[in-house]
């Protein structure tokens, strides 16, 4: 008996030295191993650090430094599922009151201490026995959970920086996995002297086995990006080398939705295709284009083994200057009000979110933020309940606007002073002030590495992508940065709350070098919003001091 339990341990507690022997010795009889301490303290210490797994207490309920329901009360709060046996010499029939506190807890049981040996053990057993089945499979599942958290890990590295503007054009991303991996994936690279490619991919199933097809497919995707992509291949040739992929390395394994898209920014189109997946969304001037009116497209990429893709399949949609074109993952309509999915977001309701939302970003010189925009109006609607990975990728050309700075750079210290030489020239050519230019040169300076050095450590820093607009307000800049960095709950305000904002911003900063009492003079207020994962800063900084 002593082998099958001589690993399970159980914490004794009592006061009295000649019970904790005794409790000890008919518990070592059944072969588990028991830790006797005299005091709640002492107990307490063992069970906040960690090293010894034990399967239950018992404890008396009279003890002279606390009380025994007292004592429970703090191992529910270190260990919430802790079996718990009182062990007391109390008579139940005196009326004390003690087996109702007792019996109140689901997971507590009452032993007398003149208990019999056999009885003890048979109590002990049934319930020890459960605990440490449960400590079994939460191992397990803990053990599993690092695991994915590892894989989640290597989807993010091989999935493209999150958003990117160039003289092509312009994308941004939106990827939110529904539990810890995903079975979304997208890619984005530039394809021949004036187009970008597109592609977007929702591997069918959920878990393991869609997360690890994810990544086989996002690394072929990788083949792509080689030599500028080979601009021979359209959305259809690409979609037949993916199939070929698919038949040769995941047979029977799984398939996938895609659209794959080639923005010809020269030509101001985009031709696409549909591979068993929702339509391109186009929009631009608070109107939506139909991208697809002939109902062109084919079968999912994988599904049936001799699908051949052709030209007949693909579209050409106008992207005029001012439009965006968005791909999104069919999870986006998964997006309910309730826990079971029944009240599910529509798709006129999504597109027209998508609609107002990208119109405004467009005459703002917002673009990097729609997607996450997106995401938080639907929250603010109610839709909230996420039962599939949601994946969003929007792209266009850049959009030149009159009298506002935007840029999208890689979190680079190489490219944060290339951004701010870049603003201190556009400040030249808007015949500002000289000392103007070098007060937003710091604020930039100062943002983007506190960012680089608090908000991402050294495995996401490289790969992470921060938006820059500076637009000239009546008598101010403002200086509008949006990051992914992990926010601190305590300094989230509400938007336009400046004055409160700019002194909680600060207080974030103190201790964080210079840059906290610079920015303190340097800008009249500051203001902070969140759209799920994307921070946004605005700092109004004066023209004239």
């Amino acid at each position: 008996m002593s082998s099958s339990h001589n690993t399970i341990k159980i914490l004794v507690v009592d006061d009295e030295k000649l019970i904790r022997l005794t409790i000890s010795a008919k518990l070592k009889v059944a072969g588990y191993t028991p830790v006797a301490v005299g005091s709640v303290d002492e107990a307490v210490s063992l069970l906040k650090s960690g090293t010894d797994d034990f399967c239950a207490v018992i404890s008396d309920i009279m003890m002279g430094d606390m009380d025994g329901f007292v004592f429970r009360d703090i191992v529910r709060g270190i260990v919430p599922t802790m079996p718990f046996f009182f062990l007391t010499a109390l008579d139940p029939e005196e009326g004390s009151g003690f087996l109702r506190r007792i019996v109140e807890d689901p997971i507590s049981y009452y032993l007398p201490k003149s208990v019999a040996t056999d009885v003890l053990i048979k109590r002990v057993q049934r319930v020890v026995a459960s605990r440490h089945v449960a400590m079994f499979v939460e191992r397990k599942m803990e053990e599993d959970r690092q695991s994915l958290e590892l894989a989640a890990q290597v989807q993010r590295s091989l999935l493209p920086i999150r958003a990117k503007a160039t003289d092509l054009g312009f994308y941004t991303t939106f990827w939110c996995p529904s539990d810890i991996v995903s079975g979304d994936l997208y890619e984005a690279v530039p394809y021949g002297e004036a187009a970008g490619l597109y592609v977007l991919g929702d591997i069918q199933g959920h878990g393991t086995s869609a997360a690890l097809a994810m990544t086989a497919v996002q690394s072929f995707l990788k083949h792509f990006s080689d030599r500028r992509g080979n601009p021979a291949l359209s959305p259809c040739g690409i979609a037949n080398q993916l199939q070929k992929f698919f038949r040769t390395s995941l047979a029977d394994i799984s398939y996938m939705t895609a659209l794959i898209c080639v923005h010809d920014v020269s030509r101001h189109e985009v031709t696409w295709i549909s591979c068993g997946a929702g339509d391109l969304y186009v929009v631009g001037n608070g109107q939506s284009i139909n991208a697809n009116p002939e109902k062109r497209g084919n079968l999912p990429i994988g599904l049936v083994g001799d699908t051949v893709y052709s030209h007949a399949d693909e579209v050409t949609t106008p992207l005029p200057p001012g439009f965006v074109a968005a791909a999104v993952t069919d999870g986006v309509l998964d997006i309910s009000r309730d826990t079971d999915g029944n009240e599910q977001l529509t798709q006129e309701r999504f597109q027209r979110l998508l609609t107002e939302l990208a119109a405004d970003a467009i005459t703002n010189a917002a673009c990097i933020a729609i997607p996450h925009k997106v995401a938080a109006a639907f929250a603010s609607y109610g839709y909230d309940n996420f039962h599939d990975d949601v994946t969003m990728l929007l792209f266009g050309a850049r959009n030149q606007i009159p009298g506002i700075f935007d840029d999208v750079i890689p979190l680079t210290p190489e490219d944060v002073d290339a951004v701010a030489q870049k603003v201190a020239a556009w400040c030249d050519g808007h015949f500002l002030p000289g000392d103007l230019s070098a007060r937003i040169q710091i604020v930039i300076a100062e943002k983007l590495m506190n960012i680089y050095d608090h908000g991402f450590d050294e495995r996401d820093r490289q790969r992470e992508a921060v938006g820059l607009r500076a637009k000239i307000v009546r008598d101010h800049v403002h200086l509008t940065v949006w990051d992914y960095g992990t926010p601190d709950p305590s300094i989230e305000v509400a938007a336009g709350d400046s004055s409160t904002a700019f002194e909680l911003v600060n207080r974030e900063m103190k201790g964080c070098g210079r840059g906290r009492l610079m920015l303190r003079e340097l800008c009249s207020g500051v203001e902070r919003n969140r759209y799920r994962e994307l921070n946004e800063t605005i700092y109004h900084i004066p023209i004239h001091l």
